[in-house]
């Protein structure tokens, strides 16, 4: 079974269609959706919309949970924070319920995890080598062998527990014992540099990761963030994957 993984959508409909394009292409039987749907972009209706449709086993990112909770505190710098209640004001009440109710993780068959930062949480970022050795092997005494899934930082990257360095696209093989840390890297706001949208593709029966990375209208989804009243700052950084 292929398996698509995406992650850090953030309202951006234009690197979101081009990258469900890819996984109908692929015929991809399911999709795992790592969390923040909405945030940044200038179409969180749609993109939510779009997500709900595939199927996908979502769990909630911390955009999510705030433009779904205008009452919590999670540090945002300003920018963020008019996004957030940008975004808030485009979806309806169903929709804000849903994103609310969104699980912090997952727990699958086969010792599959689906978490948004760290699994045991959801705001922490797993940027260097000694954090993703440390949940390493945290979950590898919880939940033994098998693959965690984790986003946040908007960096692709696997992890094995010997090297690191943020993951450029290829193909990457599974050893069949031992866990692993996997992040699919960034659908909408890119931060390793590519300004191409990040997808994963999980050849569950082959034990295969597939990194790539899609094309999109980035002019297009630049110029709708400014035109909805949005920081420029927040289109700009989409040309430069930063």
């Amino acid at each position: 079974m292929r398996i698509a993984v995406i992650s850090d959508i953030h309202s951006n409909l234009q690197a979101l269609e081009a990258v469900l394009a890819r996984i109908d292409a692929l015929g991809c039987g399911a999709v795992y959706c790592l969390g923040d749907i909405v945030g940044y972009g200038a179409h969180p209706a749609e993109c939510v919309a779009r997500v709900r449709a595939t199927g996908a086993v979502c769990i909630q990112g911390n955009h999510d949970a705030l433009v779904a909770d205008g009452s919590l505190e999670l540090g945002f710098n300003p920018r963020s924070l008019q996004a957030v209640t940008h975004n808030r004001g485009l979806l309806d009440q169903e929709t804000l319920a849903w994103l609310a109710a969104l699980p912090v993780r997952r727990d699958l068959d086969q010792g599959t995890v689906l978490a948004h930062g760290s699994p045991g949480d959801r705001d922490r970022y797993l940027l260097f080598a000694r954090d993703l050795e440390l949940v390493r092997r945290e979950q590898e005494a919880e939940a033994g062998d098998g693959i965690t899934f984790f986003g946040h930082t908007h960096q692709p990257v696997c992890f094995a527990g010997a090297g690191f360095a943020p993951q450029v696209p290829g193909s990457v093989p599974l050893l069949p014992d031992g866990r692993v840390l996997v992040n699919p890297g960034s659908v909408g706001q890119p931060r390793d540099g590519d300004p191409r949208a990040a997808l994963l593709v999980w050849h569950r029966d082959d034990r295969r990761l597939d990194f790539e990375r899609i094309d999109y209208d980035i002019e297009t989804a630049r110029r709708e963030i400014i035109l909805a009243g949005l920081p420029e700052r927040l289109g700009d950084r989409l040309r430069e994957g930063r």
